[in-house]
């Protein structure tokens, strides 16, 4: 596992881009729209087998704002390199768990309390996190069955809910809103093989640094027409 520090560079020119242009610039939103965007950054994790490091994640979102609140709909992919796990099967014995990827999905709430030319915002929700197909390794096992016991076991603690916060600040660049934004979520469990449970192909909490662009699609409710005479 390693950190990918140039991933960070990703909200530094975002934050750079809109800086240089924000005296000149009105409110972010407007109330009741739709916007749809992107978003690269550094997933940070930690598992059983590897210590906490970080590795380059992107992924698309959806923003839907009222007057000061708006639901917050992502899915964002951490993108890694024969990462390890571990986990206790029912006989305690030790499985030995490689993955690539991390998927996150997250609902949250946000607000944004005030209007300006750079909006900060905070959100709370939940979502669900998981390893993208996670293959059981270091084992020869005896019979078709088992093997497909361990992929089963590896693909249920490789998967779980979460509880979430995050902060932001967004601004306008030209037609579109960017932001950087720190997303936090709640620990997924033990953090070492010593304890004896069963635990989480990944453990503890998981951290979130990214920057990215959206785009509005207009509004989010429908306007009341006025009859002509």
């Amino acid at each position: 596992m390693r950190m990918v520090t140039r991933s960070m560079a990703v909200v530094a020119l975002a934050l750079g881009i809109g800086a240089a242009r924000l005296a000149a610039q009105a409110p972010v939103q407007g109330d009741f729209q739709w916007y749809v965007g992107g978003e690269a950054g550094v997933l940070v994790f930690q598992t059983p087998a590897q210590t906490r490091g970080g590795m380059f994640s992107a992924g698309g979102h959806t923003l839907i704002t009222a007057r000061r609140t708006a639901l917050l709909l992502s899915i964002d992919e951490g993108v890694g390199s024969d990462e390890q796990s571990a986990y206790f099967d029912a006989t305690g014995t030790v499985q030995t768990v490689q993955f690539n990827d991390i998927r996150k999905y997250s609902a949250v709430l946000t607000a944004f309390p005030i209007r300006s030319a750079a909006q900060p915002y905070l959100g709370v929700g939940v979502g669900i996190l998981h390893t993208v197909n996670p293959q059981p390794t270091g084992t020869t096992f005896a019979t078709p069955q088992a093997l497909a016991q361990a992929q089963q076991d590896a693909r249920d603690l490789g998967s779980t809910g979460f509880g979430t916060l995050i902060g932001g600040l967004q601004f306008k660049v030209g037609r579109m809103v960017a932001f950087g934004q720190y997303q936090l979520t709640s620990a997924q469990g033990v953090k070492t093989l010593e304890s004896g449970a069963s635990g989480r192909l990944l453990v503890g909490t998981t951290h979130s640094f990214s920057g990215g662009l959206r785009v509005s699609l207009g509004g989010a409710r429908e306007q009341p027409r006025v009859a002509s005479k």
